[in-house]
């Protein structure tokens, strides 16, 4: 089977590389979510190497990474995304968690962070996590974002 090329998209395209569970590929989404990206299941695309992807972007895209779901990301608890460089030097990649997943993406769509950057952040395993002050901060957030309840209405 021929591989189908990538869309031509501004946003990064989060391609679904493994399809052994259909499940866990929906908890996945449900877990990063597809802002800065265009999520692409496309079963030609299953365990293709990281040259044979790069071969499939079109002439001219302007998106900074490909986003892969690959054996490694449903093999492990971590789930692990694989980003391959598009831009700065194609074909560079690194792994990221989901949690950090849309800061790492966000940050390399508006240009605020380089890929080069990322690679000086990863741990020994070639993964990029939050840092514990980022987690603390992200609580933070969720806990001024949430709807405060309305006084119940006293009785007399």
């Amino acid at each position: 089977m021929t591989a189908a090329w990538l869309p031509k998209t501004d946003f990064s395209p989060f391609l679904r590389a493994d399809f052994t569970d259909d499940e866990a590929w929906q908890e996945l989404l449900d877990e990063t979510g597809d802002d800065w990206v265009t999520v692409v299941t496309e079963p030609s695309h299953q365990d293709l190497s990281v040259h044979e992807l790069m071969a499939l972007v079109p002439e001219g895209s302007r998106y900074p990474v490909l986003v892969i779901a690959d054996r490694v990301t449903f093999s492990s608890t971590e789930r692990s995304l694989l980003l391959i460089d598009v831009l700065e030097e194609p074909g560079r990649t690194f792994r990221v968690l989901p949690d950090a997943f849309l800061s790492v993406i966000g940050n390399l769509a508006i240009d605020n962070v380089t890929f080069g950057d990322y690679l000086n952040t990863l741990d020994a395993s070639g993964v990029h996590r939050l840092e514990d002050r980022h987690h603390q901060a992200l609580a933070e957030l969720q806990s001024h974002s949430q709807p405060s309840k309305p006084d119940s209405p006293s009785k007399p």
